[in-house]
């Protein structure tokens, strides 16, 4: 939306990206050349010429309107603006003879003489449905002598009128606006964007430490019996002390006595 004067912003498309299926339909076709010839009407008013031009620097929006700028490629230069001329009416309609041979041909005219051996060749060698006056507007606009071309804009649009009338059409936008409306570029598709998330590490899950269970020692009828009679056993009472060195000196003792018995 436009800030200033509240107008809908209405998005405008190469000629070019609209012309990938090859070339227009007729109708369309004529359609769009009358509007080339009142959008160059249009900048020539301004007292200037547009200069080379060609599908890649020609814009069209939904409704049908036209917007011609320079274009950078050579190819799209006039041949006397190769040897030094400057760009005037007489250049810009042969600019504008190869967008038409583009949008009823299907192909650019230097690709058709390619095609042909080098001579340029009518663009209804590639459309069978032009008829000879449209095959003779659009070689005339390609004259490689600027004074064999149109010397007026007005000449050219009475052309394309005629061409109209035999054909039963009347100049419409609503053609055009149509056509760029079923063959514009389809608008790009986002990337949904990343979403980086922090690494959680996993928790470290270990089983239960199982305890075993207390060992219960059964005992017998008689080990109760028997412990509780030497619980009860005077005997029993205290610390039990086995002295080993004792019990050796008692028995070098008696051996001693032995010996001496034998004696």
């Amino acid at each position: 939306m436009n800030a200033r004067n509240r107008l809908p912003t209405v998005a405008r498309h190469s000629l070019e990206a609209l012309l990938v299926e090859g070339r227009m339909p007729l109708d369309a076709a004529l359609q769009l050349s009358h509007g080339l010839v009142r959008a160059i009407e249009d900048h020539h008013a301004t007292g200037q010429a547009i200069g080379p031009f060609d599908t890649g620097s020609i814009a069209v929006d939904v409704l049908g309107h036209v917007v011609i700028k320079p274009s950078l490629r050579p190819e799209a230069a006039a041949p006397e603006l190769g040897v030094g001329g400057v760009a005037d009416l007489l250049s810009d309609l042969h600019s504008l003879g190869g967008v038409l041979y583009r949008l009823f041909a299907g192909l650019s005219h230097h690709d058709a003489a390619k095609r042909s051996g080098g001579s340029l060749v009518p663009p209804s060698r590639f459309n069978p449905t032009i008829d000879d006056a449209l095959d003779g507007l659009v070689l005339t606009l390609l004259d490689a002598d600027p004074i064999e071309r149109p010397y007026r804009l007005a000449q050219v649009d009475g052309q394309l009128l005629a061409i109209f009338a035999e054909l039963g059409l009347e100049p419409s936008p609503q053609a055009v606006s149509s056509w760029v409306a079923s063959h514009r570029p389809a608008a790009p598709v986002a990337a949904a964007p990343i979403q980086l998330t922090a690494a959680v590490p996993l928790a470290v899950v270990s089983a239960p430490r199982r305890t075993p269970p207390p060992v219960k020692w059964a005992l017998d009828a008689e080990d109760e019996v028997e412990v509780a009679d030497e619980s009860s056993d005077p005997a029993w009472e205290g610390p039990v002390r086995f002295d080993l060195w004792a019990a050796a000196s008692a028995g070098v003792v008696a051996l001693g006595l032995s010996l001496i018995a034998l004696m």
